[in-house]
């Protein structure tokens, strides 16, 4: 029989490195994660003499966009008390992300938003959302 050609996302982790030697804090019952995706700028370089009267681009700069985190919320846990912490300092922050059987991602950036919703009849949930910077090189 032919293997299977796909890999679950389960098993996923995310985790948070805080300070110039990072403390990496996993983040505890994360769910269904979107890697951030990059988006390139155009710039537009049209002169007077462009062949066939044509626009002409050139490819800009990088915008690593965002990246959001959602969870099972579970008030005053560690997960709970160091996104309130990191959205209040505003700090820089690493973000890495290690799919299954890959390397781990890690990102630079900041806490732009942190929502938590509890809602009557359903768990209590929130989002971390991650202004990126850049990919961090190892």
């Amino acid at each position: 029989m032919p293997e299977a050609a796909g890999v679950l996302g389960y098993g996923t982790t995310v985790r948070v490195g805080r300070g110039a030697t990072p403390t990496w804090t996993k983040l505890a019952l994360v769910g269904d994660i979107e890697l951030p995706v990059d988006e390139i700028d155009e710039v537009e370089v049209t002169h007077m003499e462009s062949p066939g009267r044509r626009r002409q681009y050139i490819s800009g700069l990088i915008d690593s966009g965002e990246m959001t985190v959602p969870m099972n919320l579970v008030p005053g846990s560690a997960t709970d008390l160091l996104l309130q912490s990191i959205r209040d300092s505003g700090e820089q922050v690493l973000v890495e992300v290690t799919l299954p059987e890959a390397d781990p991602e890690t990102y630079s950036g900041y806490l732009s938003g942190y929502s938590r919703s509890a809602p009557v009849q359903d768990k209590m949930t929130a989002e971390a959302t991650f202004r990126l910077s850049g990919v961090v090189t190892p």
